[in-house]
């Protein structure tokens, strides 16, 4: 079992792109709100301009061109994350949690989520200031919180098939339903004027739900009632309609949807 264990140890540190210390950079993936996740790896640390560019050309051309961009708009700022509200993780705290390899647990570690970048970041101990990225297996899963966070493929709301964790909040036979939570990169404004106002730049919180039906691939749920109702077959859509109107659903609540999948494995 040691064995094991320190095998798929190792694997975590070669899939591990970055190490992350507690003011440094992280390694980040995707697009996300205006400036790049790169721009954004960058802003992490509170080393200024220098902070982890090394000999890396690119990275110097993204933090030129931020402080480009705020130079047009009449402002000459150095940022970092301590100048954006909000906190890219669910939770910022690392907590005991496991990881899994196929649904088997193999290794508790101390855990976060960040929910910016769709990451898991892991560190041996809670004083450890060495931080590193779970890499990204439909393998291995992982609880945090109590919270188990799973990487699968499955369909954005654009139709596109897409890899990421997603949270399993209800499973059944019939339906299985997952819950997203993820944060988006607010651009802040300057008042233009004294009487307008001005907004920092910020993380938004934002829930995305997504439906397995049958065993099929997980795909993503508006929560209007038509959507939600539509997911249902023609046998179950008239008993659903029926729980909908007598419980009082409010499809924004994830307590309300999961009790919605429940009873609908139970028909």
């Amino acid at each position: 079992m040691k064995n094991k264990e320190n095998f798929i140890w190792t694997c975590f540190m070669i899939g591990t792109m970055v190490s992350v210390y507690a003011q440094g950079n992280i390694h980040v993936q995707g697009e996300g709100g205006v400036f790049t996740p790169a721009r954004l790896a960058l802003l992490k640390s509170d080393h200024g301009e220098q902070a982890g560019l090394g000999n890396n050309p690119a990275m110097m051309d993204l933090y030129n061109d931020m402080r480009m961009k705020f130079g047009r708009m009449g402002e000459e700022v150095n940022l970092t994350l301590d100048d954006i509200d909000g906190t890219i993780y669910l939770n910022e705290d690392f907590t005991l949690g496991a990881l899994y390899e196929d649904g088997v647990a193999f290794k508790r570690l101390y855990l976060r989520y960040d929910a910016y970048n769709d990451e898991v970041e892991l560190k041996e101990s809670a004083d450890s200031e060495m931080v590193r990225a779970m890499v990204k297996h439909p393998k291995y899963s992982c609880s945090i919180d109590g919270d188990k966070f799973v990487y699968m493929d499955y369909q954005n709301e654009d139709g596109e098939s897409v890899s990421g964790y997603l949270k399993p909040l209800v499973y059944g036979d019939g339906y299985v339903l997952y819950e997203k939570q993820i944060k988006v990169f607010k651009e802040g404004k300057p008042a233009k004027t004294s009487l307008d106002n001005s907004f920092p730049h910020r993380f938004l919180d934002k829930t995305e739900y997504y439906v397995s039906s049958g065993g099929e691939f997980p795909k993503f749920m508006k929560t209007k009632k038509s959507d939600v109702l539509s997911v249902f077959p023609d046998d179950q859509y008239g008993a659903m309609k029926n729980y909908v109107k007598g419980k009082r659903i409010d499809f924004d609540d994830s307590r309300d949807l999961m009790n919605l999948f429940a009873y609908a494995n139970s028909l």
